[in-house]
């Protein structure tokens, strides 16, 4: 069978083995108004135990197959620079633990914002500052001293010169690891359905 085939019966069996305990009793209270018979106890019991067993041993067998089979059989998920390799269990493993590298980005993301608004902020203050400071210095000679008022303004912005600083170039790499994250998701679901409906497994 393939191993999309194995998976459907893992979700049959699962459910099947859930149902059968429900049933099962294995003893009984024995009254004077309710007598047990203890050979058909012992017979009814022994064979939903057997039921039982059969279900659940169907079941290791088959997901066994599976997780080996996962452990060997290789994909290749997405192309070019961005493209990952390696083998099916990798690729669930990688699939799960990419939520650490969702909430990476995340804060990435929530810096560069949360800075870049402090430095708008932060210019438009010094804007303010310098208007009101040209105002009180020229008074009404304000508009008509334009090379007078890029001197002050340059030297105004200089002395409380506002930068962000950014040793690691966080943009870049926040769009490399999006890229990344949006190269893997967009192509592991398809990719991993593929393997699985080509994949035989022996059971």
């Amino acid at each position: 069978m393939s191993i999309t085939q194995g998976l459907a019966e893992l979700k049959l069996l699962d459910k099947r083995i859930n149902k059968c305990l429900g049933y099962v009793e294995w003893t009984l209270l024995s009254t004077k108004n309710n007598r047990i018979d203890e050979i058909e106890l012992k017979k009814h019991a022994q064979a939903e135990y057997q039921s039982y067993m059969d279900l659940v041993k169907r079941r290791d067998t088959i997901k066994r197959a599976i997780v080996l089979s996962n452990a060997q059989t290789q994909v290749t998920i997405g192309t070019g620079p961005k493209k990952w390799s390696g083998t099916v269990a990798e690729a669930i493993e990688h699939k799960s633990s990419l939520t650490y590298k969702k909430n990476l980005l995340e804060k990435m993301t929530r810096n560069i914002n949360t800075v870049t608004r402090e430095y708008l902020d932060a210019i438009d203050a010094l804007e303010k500052r310098l208007d009101g400071l040209l105002t009180s210095e020229l008074g009404k000679d304000v508009k008509t001293n334009p090379e007078t008022i890029a001197a002050l303004r340059a030297s105004f912005m200089e002395t409380n010169k506002v930068e962000i600083v950014d040793p690691m170039d966080l943009k870049k790499m926040a769009k490399e690891l999006e890229e990344e994250i949006d190269a893997f998701e967009t192509n592991v679901d398809w990719v991993l359905s593929e393997a699985n409906g080509k994949t035989m497994i022996e059971v």
